[in-house]
């Protein structure tokens, strides 16, 4: 039960605090506008759009089958494409706040909303579960992914945000390359690996390591006070 305690405490109380945060500091709207990214980039538009290729798309298959290592990243650097350019778009045409601030809080919204939705929901469902037990350690590893991934988020927010204000696309074509460079690395691992624990321990330490990077330049900006 201690797993799915955690796993909620990071999907859904990090994500509410960082709403109450934003309301209390007047930035609710960067925190929106991140919570908008997400879902108009991921469920509305990315994931249906993959779901009707694998559904009615010979070709998309068959290249699946041929071409494992290559559908891996073309489909690792799609999440990074549509991500980066609706909060590009976000930042560049409807926020007014553009400092530090605003740019962590609309990472939080953005990787807040996605934890909701991928694991929050699932996690408290299974907290009324007669089975909770079984999944405990399932949940620990999903809350520990979640915490890493909405840091990787508020770094990469950050690194847009410089994008906008210095008005430099390449910073932008970064965060797209940091973006579809972990989730490549997800889909490849089991191909690499025979074991899940080992999938798994690769996983969730490179998604680490590149969250705390990601995160560490975004601290240096606020340091030197570039944003």
């Amino acid at each position: 039960m201690l797993g799915i305690i955690f796993s909620i405490c990071i999907s859904i109380g990090l994500p509410l605090f960082a709403l109450f945060y934003s309301c209390a500091k007047k930035y609710y709207i960067p925190f929106f506008l991140g919570v908008f990214a997400f879902v108009i980039s991921q469920p509305l538009f990315r994931l249906p759009l993959l779901d009707y290729l694998e559904s009615h798309s010979t070709s998309y298959l068959m290249f699946s089958v041929i071409h494992p290592a290559l559908i891996t990243v073309i489909i690792g650097l799609s999440a990074g494409i549509v991500e980066e350019l609706a909060r590009y778009i976000m930042m560049n045409f409807f926020m007014k706040q553009k400092d530090w601030k605003a740019g962590f809080l609309f990472g939080a919204g953005h990787g807040g909303i996605e934890a909701v939705m991928f694991l929050g929901i699932s996690s408290l469902v299974m907290m009324f579960s007669p089975v909770s037990n079984a999944y405990n350690i399932d949940y620990f590893i999903g809350g520990t992914e979640r915490f890493f991934a909405l840091i990787l988020h508020i770094g990469l927010s950050i690194i847009v945000l410089q994008g906008v204000t210095q008005k430099k696309f390449l910073y932008v074509a970064l965060a797209i390359c940091i973006h579809g460079f972990i989730d490549t690395l997800v889909g490849i691992f089991p191909l690499l690996f025979e074991s899940t624990n080992h999938v798994i321990i690769a996983s969730e330490v490179s998604l680490a390591v590149t969250a705390l990077v990601v995160i560490s330049y975004s601290f240096i900006l606020k340091r030197r006070k570039i944003l």
